[in-house]
This record gives structure tokens, C-alpha cells and sequence, in this order.
């Protein structure tokens, strides 16, 4: 008798949990009707290989339930919503309830198994740990002259690749060496090493294929952590695993080098420094503290991911596109030609709005991060007119805002002049390009992606004239996705401008 009200009481509770796992929220936004303990994942990452990226498979539910500004749905046992237009996007930017982030197992492996660092932390871990990098980074340079200086001998030893590959081979593709470039800028603020092979050609590799492998959601892994166990391979696990033990094998080796040479008057001399600084201070006026070596740890892996992949891929798809387009390409020429000789800085931008209308409109054409996120939401609330339940991850549909044909007309039609005024001496429009996010969750390397940009762009344009190779096909503007849109490498040929 007793092993049948067991049996009961298990098939009760079972059908209790299809049953929640089942219903839809009370006002939750418009999505696609789920099944139970499975939600859509499935039904998500098939339509996503049909249309080439999740964010395509949002903007198409959206339009079929009518519903522009969020949709929502499960994945696994995880809710989620979406939010697609302007207000919603600049909502979630902005409001301090959507700063959380996700307890998910994606989000958990990316920080060695915590919810630490910045990028996944929240809270005051997030808050106390952001100010001191952002601080501490300003204060040996970061985003003023000493960085500008660094990249500037960057893109001198950049352009003497360009030049030693067209002497050898007669073109260039110029993704093979660009993410290093990025690098070694920012890993001199990290950790004061100008040794330009302490980056490793494997790391980067499998930096590249985690960012295939996973979207913002997380993927299959996220929804399914068990899939670690049966097809660790499929789910991407075994490339998480790997990028983790390199990363970290590499952290700790740099960590504990820079222990070993501590004193106190290089608290100032690069970010690792600086951290280890507090970490001995607190250490003798807190009973605990957050300042420890894995904290470190990840807070540098945030930094990595955050500068390593964006900033080269936007500068890569604006020298191809520039291979596309000719007729832009020598209005930029004219326009920088005219500037007084030497380096560009960012400080600059605004006297050259022909280029900075042309960068604008990269990042809204191309979307290389088209969706934005993840956030979770801290407590109920509500968006757009919808309720979203507190833990809901909430996605940032960055693309939708930037293929709106409301806000821009022809959207499909690459047209940096949409960013000029009458005159074509004015920027304009420019308030719903949202390319390092907004708020307080902004990209951590902003300054850095923006600087860097501006500088080498402007520097290549005004002394090369970039070209196709003979004999290869036009580069296509399809970009690949996973958590950031892929380019294809393209062959060009850099001719110097007399």
C-alpha cells in the first residue's frame, strides 16, 4: 500500500511540474506556445539554422504575433523575453532592475564555474569590482594619451605586416593578425607585458570557436546543462573546457608572477598591480573580502573577451566594405586628407563626419553583436505594458532596433549619409546606434573599441588604397553568427597612396 501512495504522490508531482512548466505567466509577453520541461529550445535552435541566428528566428515571431516591441518564451525551465524595439531596448539598458545577470550554467562555466569577475557578477560584487577596473585603468592611461600611444605603434608595426605580406604575396587578409593588434594594447594596461607573443596564436583560436559554438542565450547548454554528459562535443562543453584550461593556465602563470615582484610602488603600473595593491589592503582592514586571485582572474578573462573579439571584427568589416564600395572610399580619402599630418585621435572624430557617418553605419549594418544582454530580471516588473516575473532573462534585440524600417526607412540599403544633416558637415541620427550598449552594463572596452577604430581606420584610408585581389570573389556582407556575427576571410590589396 505504502509503495503505492509513493507511486502517487511521484506521478502528482510530476504532473504538478508539466503542468507549471506549461502555463504561461499572467500578462506575459506574446511567444510562441512552449512544451512542457522542454519549453522552445528545440523548436528555437532549429528555426535558427534555417535563418541564420536566433536573433533572425526573435524578428520573425514578432512580426508573426504582432508583437513589436518584446516577445517571450522558455527555454528549458528558464523563461525568457526579448525586447525588440527602441523602448524597450533603451528600457532594459537603463533600468537598474534589469542590471542582473543570469544564474545559469552558461553564464557560470564562461566564469569557472562562479558568478564572479564583472561580466557575470551583480550586485555590490558587480558595482564595487567595475569602479575599481574602470579607476584603476584611467589611472595608467586607459582611454587618454598612453593609449593612444600604444596604438599608434601598434598600427605602425600593422601596416609593416601590410607591407611585408603585399612584398610576399601581392594581398592581404587582414582578420589574420588585426585581433592581436587589439591585444596587445589593452593586455599592456592589464599586465604591463610587452611581449607580443605571450598571446597565444591557440588561445585566440579558441576564443573563435567558443563565439561560434554559443549565443546570447547561452545555447543547448544552457537549457540543458546534462547535454555535458552525453554530447559534450555538440553542446559546445568540451570548447569551454578547453578555452577555461588555457585561459586560466595562463592567468595563473602572469598572477603569480606579478605576486612574486609586488612592492608597493608599483601599485600604479598596470591593472594586476593595482589589484593586488587593494587585495593586501583589505586584507588587513576587512575581515572578508572579494579581492582575491580568482576574482582577479576573471575580471581579466571579462576584459579579454570584451576587447579581443568586437573592436577587431567592426575594424575588419570596415576595410571590406570599403573594398565594396569605392565611391565611399575616396570620400573618405578627401575628407582625411585634408587633416594635417600624423596619427588621428578620437578626440578628433567630430571633424571628420564623412568617416565618422561611414563607422556609424557599420555598426548599424552589420550588427556583428545583434543580440545584447543578457539580463536578469531582480524583481517583478514590467516592460512595455507586459509583467516580466522576477529571474526571467531578459535579451536585448539590438539588430530589430537597428533594421527598423520606422526608424531609418531603408534599412537594408547601406547609406552612411542617413548620419549627415543638409549640409554633410553635421552628424545626425545618431541616438539609436547602439553599439556598446548603454548604462551602467556598458561595454567595459568602449573606449578602447572607439579609440581604436577611429585611429587605425582613419590611418589606412588616408595612406592605402584597399582594392579586391585578382582573382577572388566579392567578400559577402552575410556575416556568420554565433554569439558575434563571423566574417569569411576576403583577400585585399593594399596600394600605397602617393
Amino acid at each position: 500500500m505504502d509503495i503505492i501512495l509513493q507511486s502517487f504522490y511521484i506521478f502528482f508531482a510530476f504532473c504538478l511540474a508539466l503542468y507549471y512548466t506549461q502555463k504561461r505567466p499572467k500578462n506575459f509577453p506574446p511567444g510562441p506556445q512552449w512544451v512542457p520541461i522542454i519549453g522552445n529550445s528545440i523548436q528555437l535552435r532549429r528555426e535558427a539554422r534555417k535563418l541564420k541566428g536566433t536573433h533572425n528566428v526573435y524578428q520573425k515571431w514578432s512580426k508573426e504575433l504582432n508583437s513589436p516591441d518584446v516577445i517571450g518564451f522558455r527555454l528549458g525551465k528558464q523563461l525568457v523575453v526579448v525586447g525588440l524595439s527602441v523602448k524597450a531596448v533603451k528600457d532594459i539598458h537603463m533600468r537598474s532592475v534589469f542590471e542582473g545577470r543570469p544564474r545559469n550554467f552558461f553564464m557560470k562555466l564562461r566564469a569557472f564555474n562562479t558568478l564572479a569577475g564583472i561580466t557575470s557578477a551583480e550586485g555590490e560584487l558587480w558595482r564595487e569590482h567595475r569602479s575599481f577596473a574602470m579607476k584603476r585603468l584611467r589611472s595608467v592611461g586607459f582611454g587618454g594619451d598612453p593609449m593612444q600611444e600604444m596604438m599608434e605603434k601598434e598600427l605602425l608595426e600593422f601596416k609593416a605586416i601590410i607591407d611585408k605580406k603585399m612584398e610576399e604575396v601581392g594581398s592581404v587578409w587582414p582578420g589574420e593578425f588585426l585581433q592581436k593588434a587589439v591585444m596587445n594594447v589593452l593586455w599592456t594596461f592589464v599586465a604591463g607585458s610587452e611581449d607580443k607573443d605571450i598571446l597565444s596564436d591557440k588561445m585566440f583560436h579558441l576564443l573563435s570557436l567558443r563565439l561560434k559554438a554559443f549565443d546570447l542565450s547561452g545555447g543547448l547548454l544552457s537549457d540543458f546543462p546534462w547535454l555535458r554528459f552525453i554530447a559534450p562535443e555538440f553542446s559546445g562543453y568540451n570548447v569551454m573546457v578547453r578555452f577555461n584550461e588555457e585561459i586560466r593556465s595562463f592567468l595563473v602563470r602572469i598572477i603569480d608572477d606579478h605576486h612574486r615582484n609586488y612592492s608597493e610602488d608599483k601599485a600604479n603600473d598596470d591593472l594586476i598591480y593595482a589589484f593586488i595593491h587593494e587585495m593586501k589592503k583589505q586584507i588587513n582592514e576587512k575581515e572578508t573580502s572579494t579581492f582575491t586571485d580568482t576574482q582577479l582572474m576573471i575580471v581579466i578573462l571579462d576584459l579579454f573577451i570584451a576587447g579581443a573579439s568586437s573592436t577587431s571584427l567592426t575594424f575588419n568589416i570596415s576595410l571590406m566594405t570599403l573594398v565594396l564600395r569605392q565611391d565611399i572610399q575616396e570620400q573618405i580619402h578627401g575628407e582625411i586628407q585634408r587633416a594635417q599630418e600624423g596619427f588621428l585621435k578620437i578626440a578628433q572624430h567630430k571633424d571628420f563626419p564623412i568617416t565618422e557617418a561611414y563607422l556609424l553605419e557599420v555598426a548599424r549594418f552589420y550588427n556583428i553583436a545583434p543580440i545584447g544582454g543578457p539580463r536578469r530580471a531582480l524583481e517583478d516588473t514590467d516592460l512595455c505594458g507586459f509583467t516580466i516575473p522576477k529571474d526571467t532573462t531578459v535579451l536585448i534585440g539590438l539588430q530589430s532596433v537597428h533594421m527598423d524600417e520606422k526608424l531609418w526607412g531603408d534599412p537594408e540599403v547601406f547609406r552612411p549619409s542617413r548620419f549627415l544633416d543638409e549640409s554633410g558637415k553635421k552628424l545626425c541620427n545618431t541616438e539609436n546606434v547602439i553599439q556598446f550598449g548603454e548604462g551602467r552594463r556598458q561595454c567595459l572596452g568602449f573606449s578602447l573599441a572607439k579609440a581604436f577604430i577611429f585611429t587605425f581606420f582613419t590611418d589606412i584610408v588616408r595612406n592605402y588604397t584597399l582594392s579586391l585581389a585578382n582573382g577572388e570573389k566579392l567578400p559577402s556582407q552575410e556575416l556568420d553568427c554565433g554569439i558575434m556575427k563571423r566574417i569569411e576571410p576576403y583577400k585585399v590589396v593594399f596600394s600605397k597612396r602617393k
